[in-house]
């Protein structure tokens, strides 16, 4: 978009440069970053947390009309997911960035498509920004990721979800299981959900303490995703949104699923017709499993389909801000009171 990512902290700032080129990174001094300095200073805020539009209005209603300005916002996904009480909160949104047809029709599906305000749909924005600067991220992910592993195994990326409002998360569930068990001919990557931490501190920390030393697991927290899922071999997940990112690589999917939910009738375990669904009572014998199912073509029909249904084709990013720039530059239907 040619703005400024705003940081209070600089070595958030720097860590965020590092890892993302061209980014237009600024800092604003913590004790002025505050409503009144946003509003001051910009027209559009973009948010990759949810902030419901009306709760959004109501806390700056006195701003907006000091500056007799309506302060817009621009809510961006990180990441596909199936979980409905998620996409029930996206629709709240003052302009919601939106992927694709698969989101659309979840929309309709929780009943919230009609409280849509205004959207974009942009396609993964995400996926080309990564291919645009492969050269950078394949070198980063051998130099800060790979090189602490024996490069002659095969990897497996194990991305669980965070302990959300339906306990989706299988972090807590398989240590024994998954990190105890794994045989010497495999690598594994762990990418940490952000929340996970905040979820179970003690345990979280007893879990990556006990494990960490392990050669062949690597525990991986702040780091871009898209590198590693193209330098890694097999998928294993529960309810993460990485395993839609993961979908054009058309590598083997492993999904664990901890409440034995009928993924030929649950609407949100739709991504589970991409891989091997493994039940509670085979969890210990996952590697088995693996070994059983390396065939990638099995499902990459499937694969291929989903994520068309889920991103659709590919949209440049002038055209993206093209179409962003006009649903916020469309009048509000809601002027400053």
């Amino acid at each position: 978009m040619g703005m400024p990512l705003l940081f209070v902290e600089e070595p958030d700032c720097e860590f965020a440069k590092k890892y993302y080129p061209g980014l237009n990174a600024g800092i604003a001094e913590f004790m002025q970053f505050n409503k009144e300095f946003l509003i001051e200073n910009f027209d559009v805020l973009f948010m990759s947390d949810l902030w419901a539009r009306e709760d959004f209005h109501e806390q700056y209603k006195i701003l907006e009309n000091k500056y007799n300005k309506r302060l817009r916002t621009v809510y961006c996904p990180h990441g596909f997911s199936d979980k409905g009480f998620y996409l029930k909160d996206c629709a709240k949104e003052d302009i919601t960035l939106v992927y694709g047809q698969n989101m659309i029709d979840l929309f309709r599906l929780e009943k919230v498509y009609e409280r849509l305000h205004s959207y974009v749909l942009t396609g993964n924005y995400r996926y080309t920004y990564y291919k645009q600067n492969k050269p950078f991220y394949d070198k980063l992910v051998q130099e800060e990721i790979f090189n602490k592993l024996d490069k002659s195994k095969p990897t497996i990326l194990y991305a669980p979800t965070w302990l959300d409002a339906e306990e989706s998360t299988t972090f807590f569930d398989v240590p024994n299981m998954l990190f105890s068990q794994l045989p010497n001919e495999y690598n594994m990557i762990v990418k940490l959900h952000p929340r996970l931490e905040l979820d179970d501190v003690a345990k979280y920390y007893h879990i990556v303490g006990t494990f960490e030393e392990k050669a062949n697991i690597l525990f991986i927290k702040d780091f871009p995703v898209y590198p590693l899922l193209d330098a890694s071999d097999i998928f294993i997940s529960d309810l993460s949104a990485i395993a839609y990112d993961f979908l054009p690589f058309n590598r083997p999917m492993f999904f664990l699923n901890k409440h034995r939910r009928n993924s030929k009738k649950d609407r949100g375990l739709y991504i589970y017709r991409c891989g091997v669904e493994v039940l509670p009572e085979d969890f210990g014998n996952i590697y088995q499993i693996i070994e059983k199912n390396r065939d990638a073509e099995k499902f990459a029909k499937i694969k291929a389909e989903t994520y068309l249904y889920t991103f659709g084709n590919e949209r440049p990013f002038p055209e993206i801000k093209q179409d962003i720039v006009a649903a916020f530059s469309t009048d509000d239907k809601y002027p400053p009171r």
